[in-house]
């Protein structure tokens, strides 16, 4: 029920009937168990021996017309029953108006007076309870019962997550390593759709590597264009007898040495400073488009896929244990006082589980 729409006698009037139904239902609860108990036989012969008038009372008033008094209370659920739906389909809680009596399919099946069906009115009880909570009527979470039911259902989800998440995982790498659809979902589903973002990150990264790692040491690179250059024209054989000629030789040589190492350390200078810039953005586009071709159509010539494959496969299975780390049991021994140490050695070895 929609409770911040609710006005503020609507409101009473619904804590007031949480309330008579909490201390109905506690009463019928009680009544249910205590009959149930009175027709064991070394207990009704122990009330009978002990306590004859209220064995005597108990039989004739209450045990022999115990459906009939158990049949009250189920007029009363059924009215309460159908005051809130009334309720509910004034106030337009939920979609449809027949909604109601499904969602609360306990209220309805708890009233059938048989047998366990009437146990089913104790879920009527925790719906109470956490309606009261929820408008702070009532405050369970400091309560050892509270503490108890979340701990233990907080460890079964987690359990039955876990395995479910485990599961999905197992069921990728095995459509990743077969050749499934998986990696095609990849590149088309996730890595596509940021085809940008990663060139802009790319291109920037290239930048900021050029800037450091080889503008920055031009000097030191030029040098070493010049040194190459220099050994290799000193292995050519024309260039060799042309320095052989008298007094212009030496010079010819040095003249074709200067002007291609010029040459070359200015192409080669034009190319870092458009790789350092944002010219790079369109290399680093058209190479991103054939990686992730390459791995798509799984271009036999290139080993990229398989690497792309494995890098997935063994990128899900740190997912998967970490995933398996039960991390109730490392809550439960920081609960208890365990050292930090001990519960490092803990949680590596739930890590390595299988």
């Amino acid at each position: 029920m929609d409770i911040k729409n609710t006005s503020k006698s609507k409101l009473y009037l619904i804590i007031i009937i949480d309330i008579i139904m909490m201390i109905l239902l506690i009463v019928n609860l009680s009544l249910i168990v205590f009959d149930w108990i009175f027709t064991v036989s070394f207990v009704n012969n122990f009330l009978q021996e002990h306590t004859a008038g209220f064995y005597d009372y108990y039989y004739r008033e209450i045990h022999l017309n115990f459906h009939n008094i158990d049949l009250i209370f189920v007029a009363a659920f059924l009215i309460e029953f159908i005051f809130s739906w009334i309720l509910a389909i004034v106030q337009k809680v939920y979609y449809k108006w027949f909604f109601y009596p499904f969602l609360h399919w306990y209220d309805l099946i708890g009233c059938i007076p048989v047998g366990s069906l009437r146990f089913l009115r104790i879920l009527r009880v925790f719906s109470i309870l956490i309606r009261l909570q929820n408008l702070k009527i009532i405050d369970l979470s400091k309560t050892y019962v509270y503490a108890t039911l979340k701990k233990y259902y907080d460890v079964v989800v987690e359990e039955v997550s876990d395995r479910v998440v485990v599961n999905i995982i197992e069921g990728a790498q095995d459509e990743i390593s077969e050749g499934g659809p998986v990696m095609d979902n990849i590149i088309n589903n996730v890595l596509r759709p940021r085809q940008e973002v990663l060139v802009e990150w790319i291109s920037r990264r290239l930048e900021y590597a050029l800037e450091r790692d080889v503008l920055i040491k031009k000097q030191e690179f030029d040098a070493y264009i010049k040194d190459l250059i220099a050994d290799s024209l000193s292995k050519n054989t024309e260039l060799n007898r042309i320095e052989q000629l008298p007094v212009m030789g030496k010079l010819i040589t040095e003249t074709i040495e200067n002007v291609i190492t010029n040459i070359v350390s200015n192409i080669i200078d034009k190319a870092l400073s458009d790789l350092a810039s944002y010219k790079n953005r369109e290399l680093v586009r058209d190479t991103t488009e054939i990686i992730f071709n390459s791995i798509q159509f799984k271009d036999a010539e290139t080993e990229l896929n398989e690497i792309f494959k494995d890098i997935s496969i063994d990128a899900l299975e740190v997912v998967k244990k970490q995933v398996q780390i039960q991390k109730w049991k490392l809550k439960e021994a920081a609960a208890k006082g365990v050292d930090e140490s001990e519960q490092k050695r803990i949680e590596f070895l739930m890590s390595d589980k299988s």
